[in-house]
C-alpha cells in the first residue's frame, strides 16, 4: 500500500509520518509533502492508495487538494486531519466522500484500524479473480470507449466497487482510470484524423466519447501537445511529402 501524508507543520508532519510507518500494515509505502502543489507533484509519481491530508494550510488548503487530485485521477483515497472539532468541517468533508475524519493529536490505533482496512480493499495479484477482473475491465473499455464512462459507471457494470478498480489500475496499468482512458480516446482520435479528412474535429471528438469540442481539444493537446486540427494538417502536409518521391 502506498500512502502519502500532508502537513505545512514541519514537526507535526514528522511525526504523523513516524506514528503511520508505525501502524500501517507491513510492506506500506509512505512518501510526505508539506504543501498542496508538492504533494500533486508528489501524487504523479508516487500514485498514492490513501492520502492523509491537514484540511487548514495557507494558499490551498486540504479540501483544494482532493478536489484537484480527483480531476487529475491521482488519488482517490483521503482522509482529513484537523485540529478543529468542527461540524462544518466533517459535514464538507463527507460531501467530498472521504474516507475518514480525523481530529489531531492523532490516535495510533485508529490510524492503524483505517489503515488496515483500506489494505484490505486494495487487490492483491494472489486474489483468483485479479486477472479476470483485469481483462475484463480492459475489454470493456476497449469495447465502449465512444460511451459516456466513468469509474463508477464501470464498476455498476463489473458489480465490483470503485476504490477496487481504481487500485486494480494502478496496478496493473501504471495509471489512472481516467488517463487510461483519455489517452486511449486520443489514440483512437488520431487515427480518425488522419484516415477521415471529411470529418469535423467536434464530429471525431463526439465518435471518441467527448461530447464537448473545446474539451476534447483541451485533452487533446494535453495528451499531443498539438490541438486536433493541427495534427491533421501536419498529417496532410506529411503524406503530401512522402508521395511526392513514389512512382
Amino acid at each position: 500500500m502506498k500512502v502519502l501524508i500532508v502537513d505545512d507543520e514541519p514537526l507535526i508532519l514528522n511525526g504523523l509520518v513516524k506514528i503511520v510507518r508505525e501502524a500501517a500494515p507491513t510492506g506500506t509505502e509512505v512518501r510526505w509533502a508539506g504543501n498542496v502543489p508538492e504533494a500533486l507533484a508528489v501524487m504523479r509519481e508516487f500514485m498514492p492508495d490513501v492520502t492523509v491530508t491537514d484540511l487548514n494550510m495557507p494558499e490551498k488548503n486540504g479540501f483544494d487538494l482532493i478536489e484537484e487530485a480527483r480531476e487529475c485521477g491521482l488519488c482517490d483515497r483521503f482522509t482529513v486531519l484537523t485540529g478543529y472539532d468542527n461540524f462544518e468541517y466533517a459535514r464538507k468533508a463527507l460531501r467530498f466522500g472521504v474516507v475518514d475524519y480525523l481530529l489531531k493529536p492523532i490516535d495510533k490505533d485508529e490510524i492503524r484500524e483505517l489503515l488496515a482496512r483500506i489494505d484490505e480493499e486494495l487487490p492483491s495479484e494472489s486474489d483468483s479473480q485479479y486477472a479476470r477482473h483485469v481483462k475484463r475491465i480492459l475489454n470493456y473499455m476497449e469495447a465502449h470507449y465512444m460511451q459516456e464512462l466513468s469509474l463508477d459507471r464501470v464498476a455498476d457494470l463489473m458489480d465490483l466497487h470503485p476504490n477496487y478498480i481504481s487500485s486494480l489500475f494502478k496496478k496493473e496499468t501504471g495509471d489512472t482510470f481516467v488517463n487510461y482512458l483519455n489517452a486511449l480516446r486520443i489514440r483512437e482520435a488520431q487515427k480518425l484524423l488522419r484516415t477521415h479528412h471529411h470529418l469535423p474535429v467536434n464530429v471525431i471528438g463526439q465518435r471518441v466519447g467527448f461530447e464537448n469540442k473545446h474539451y476534447f481539444t483541451k485533452v487533446f493537446k494535453k495528451y499531443t501537445s498539438i490541438t486536433p486540427g493541427a495534427y491533421r494538417e501536419d498529417d496532410k502536409t506529411y503524406s503530401s511529402e512522402e508521395g511526392k518521391g513514389k512512382c
